[in-house]
């Protein structure tokens, strides 16, 4: 079953609602194959305007405590702004942009706590039920200049097609990046959950000729609750098939309702915001029982595979300067003051006889970009008068 983070116990009555909505959907001949789960981070340019960006310290932003974060605001309270510009400031705007466009949801009270190693947070509410959380302040300066959205599965069941489409162009307009996506299809009568060891040792998993890893959880001697995976979470793909009904209504109610789900993550791998307006292709391509399950519900799909072996690219040149130069400050730094210290006539040297060689995140940018991005992030290392 998804083991994402739990937020409150489900009663019975709730299950059936949730079972309601989605059969509503499946007869409506929409969404046959859903989003039921997204997690994406965006750079702070995605939310802060680019006047408030001009006093913001990613460094400042990423305070180890409360106490740092407290100063740092009542500092800048004094300074004529008018919000003071921190982690608090960067999270609120960025939950207020989320229910901006997803419109059934209302932004929770700033809460100066972390989660998943981010510094402050903000409840995504629809009603009484928290949905999600909009993260912002993080412990490297990397993070610190990040939103990061956790949408669980509950809000994915109140965001339209269009919405959906919204949240991909935002991602994929402002440099962001999903790191995870959690695809389902539910058949509410039926299948069999037994079925599936048999399609796996027939091969209906098998990738490029490669078979995954498989396991088994839950009463399959009893023969409820059961759960079959297939793929590892550490590769960035893993699949789920469970009974549902079992886990929302209880093993006694006999309901047939089998879920199956694919859950994507950036680990080695890196997903297409497209995955949120094209479900049913990222679902077709992630294995051939996949594919094959849709041609039985009759869903048409594009079969689009996300390969393993990816690392996500820098989106743009300043963010690779930022990155190698950070590099240098935290590793080479000792090493780089000796050597202009006692021995400038080597770097002469090695710029003469090395200079050929470029750094792997500095390749694909053209000379004039990685200036322009030089001088962009880091005018002090670039005097205005070099070529």
């Amino acid at each position: 079953m998804s083991r994402g983070k739990t937020v409150a116990a489900r009663p019975v009555s709730d299950g059936r609602r949730i079972r309601w909505t989605l059969e509503q959907a499946v007869q409506a001949g929409t969404d046959r194959v859903r989003v039921d789960w997204l997690r994406f981070t965006l750079p702070l340019s995605a939310v802060v305007a680019s006047e408030d960006r001009k006093v913001i310290d990613a460094s400042v932003l990423g305070a180890m405590d409360r106490r740092g974060r407290e100063l740092q605001i009542a500092i800048q309270a004094t300074s004529g702004a008018d919000e003071p510009i921190g982690a608090l400031y960067v999270v609120r705007r960025g939950a207020a942009r989320v229910c901006e466009i997803l419109d059934a949801f209302e932004p929770g009270a700033v809460e100066d706590k972390g989660m998943d190693f981010y510094l402050t947070r903000v409840p995504l509410r629809v009603g009484d039920e928290t949905v999600g959380y909009v993260l912002a302040g993080g412990k490297s300066s990397d993070q610190a200049a990040t939103v990061h959205v956790n949408l669980f599965g509950s809000a994915c069941l109140h965001i339209s097609r269009a919405q959906w489409a919204a949240i991909s162009a935002w991602i994929e307009q402002s440099g962001g990046w999903v790191t995870r996506c959690d695809l389902a299809v539910d058949v509410f009568a039926g299948d069999d959950i037994t079925a599936l060891p048999d399609q796996y040792r027939a091969g209906a998993f098998d990738v490029r000729g490669q078979r995954p890893s498989q396991r088994e959880a839950g009463s399959w001697t009893s023969g409820h609750s059961r759960t079959f995976y297939v793929g590892q979470r550490l590769t960035g793909k893993e699949f789920r098939g469970y009974e549902k009904g079992d886990q929302l209504l209880g093993h006694e109610a006999g309901d047939e309702w089998i879920r199956y789900e694919i859950e994507f993550r950036n680990n080695a791998r890196i997903i297409d915001p497209e995955i949120l307006t094209r479900p049913a292709d990222f679902f077709a391509g992630a294995y051939p029982f996949c594919e094959s399950l849709l041609e039985r519900l009759a869903v048409e799909a594009d079969a689009q595979r996300i390969p393993a072996g990816q690392r996500v690219k820098d989106k743009t040149a300043e963010a690779a300067v930022r990155r190698v130069a950070g590099w240098v400050r935290r590793v080479a730094a000792p090493s780089l003051c000796a050597v202009l210290s006692y021995g400038g006539e080597l770097i002469d040297s090695i710029v003469d006889s090395e200079s050929w060689r470029k750094a792997a995140r500095l390749r694909g940018w053209s000379p004039a970009e990685l200036r322009a991005a030089f001088n962009q992030s880091f005018g002090a290392m670039v005097p205005a008068t070099s070529q």
